[in-house]
């Protein structure tokens, strides 16, 4: 038991002396930082002051950074006049960190002189100072990266003419419009004129059964109002001669047939015009040239597609009347007896001087529209001048846009 008490006697001795010579220890640490000239004073890093204010570190801005090297601590004060106040409290907290008597000049000390000057200068005035928000929410004081991104395409950006949509327009105004002077012509065909010429050019077949000139005028041009006004069947079921019905009820039916499918065409002919006037007006405003580009192409590929129907007809008329008629009527409603009043008003001849008449016309026109589109050196250098001036008229635009904005 002694000799126990008396271990545990040496061990409390021993714990106390190594308690005072911890403390003595950091005493002599502390005491040989304070006696290092060479030695660093860090601030708290973050703590709070009696106040219950918290306490700041602030980094040199570029301005204060200037005003240090070129000594200009009036420059520090005409930027931080606006400045908050509690910018200045944070600016000179480390003066409050640490205790004057423990305070020591870092290396460098003499350089910071005018900063020194500016610190003061700005604490002894922030109380005057009225506050500025530095970063309103409106983002008027972004950075200009930032503010770059925000603003999205540039003027020369949006300036820039589309690509896509005009070509798809010129593709389109190759196609629609060749089709619209097609059935233009075909309409042309179906007009009294060319019901009169047909019957009083030399050569035209005589009727073998008896219709003189006169009541091929007066029956043709009868049929052919059928087929353009808006009347019923009877207007062609009541016509009589030699006081027989004129028209078989199969004959009636075909012409109501070719009725239909006129007014159609007609129909059509007045959507590709409108289509094609859209998209005309649309490649004015976007693509210089672009309409003069699209014409001539379709004037190209046209008359080649009428010369190939030219062909396939002389090669064989029948065969080719007959397919075109399987395309619009069905089977067994369009053939009729040469003794039928449809034959004898519109025999054969008459629509082979048909297909003549429209291929003739498609052709003219085709070919006037090739010379006036035909990409001469002078007009493609017009489409390059128009282009760069509605370049130049977008570019204003943009940018008007952009002052309004602003």
């Amino acid at each position: 038991m002694a000799s126990h008490q008396a271990g545990r006697g040496r061990d409390e001795r021993a714990g106390a002396e190594d308690f005072e010579s911890g403390l003595d220890y950091g005493a002599f640490v502390e005491d040989d930082a304070a006696d290092d000239p060479n030695r660093t004073q860090a601030l708290p890093a973050m703590g709070r002051d009696d106040d219950g204010g918290a306490q700041h570190t602030s980094a040199l801005s570029p301005e204060d950074l200037a005003a240090l090297r070129g000594g200009d601590a009036a420059a520090a004060d005409r930027r931080d006049a606006g400045r908050p106040a509690a910018d200045a409290d944070r600016d000179i907290v480390a003066s409050r960190a640490v205790p004057e008597g423990d305070r020591r000049p870092l290396p460098g000390a003499d350089e910071l002189g005018p900063l020194s000057a500016a610190v003061g200068a700005r604490a002894a005035g922030s109380s005057a100072a009225a506050p500025v928000d530095r970063y309103p929410e409106d983002g008027t004081a972004a950075p200009v990266a930032q503010a770059a991104a925000l603003q999205g395409p540039t003027p020369e950006e949006r300036a820039r003419l589309p690509k896509a949509g005009p070509r798809l327009a010129q593709v389109l105004l190759a196609i629609l419009a060749p089709l619209a002077l097609l059935l233009a012509a075909v309409r042309l065909v179906a007009s009294p004129v060319f019901l009169w010429l047909e019957y009083h050019r030399p050569g035209f077949p005589a009727d073998r059964f008896g219709f003189t000139l006169a009541d091929r005028m007066h029956y043709g041009s009868a049929g052919l109002d059928y087929v353009t006004n808006l009347a019923g069947p009877r207007y062609l079921s009541s016509l009589t001669h030699q006081g027989a019905p004129l028209f078989t009820e199969v004959e009636v039916d075909h012409m109501t047939d070719v009725k239909t499918v006129l007014w159609i065409a007609a129909a059509a002919l007045v959507v590709l015009v409108v289509v094609c006037a859209l998209l005309i007006a649309s490649l004015l405003r976007t693509s210089p040239g672009g309409v003069r580009r699209a014409l001539f192409a379709g004037a190209v590929w046209l008359p080649l597609a009428v010369i190939a129907l030219a062909v396939l007809a002389v090669l064989g008329w029948e065969t080719f009347f007959a397919g075109f008629h399987s395309l619009f009527f069905a089977d067994g409603t369009w053939t009729f007896s040469v003794r039928d009043a449809l034959i004898r008003l519109y025999p054969e001849q008459f629509w082979v001087d048909a297909a003549v008449v429209v291929g003739l016309v498609t052709l003219l026109a085709s070919l006037v529209t090739l010379v006036l589109t035909w990409p001469t050196r002078r007009r493609r250098e017009l489409s390059a001048d128009r282009r760069e001036q509605l370049l130049r008229t977008r570019l204003r635009w943009a940018r008007e846009d952009d002052a309004v904005v602003r």
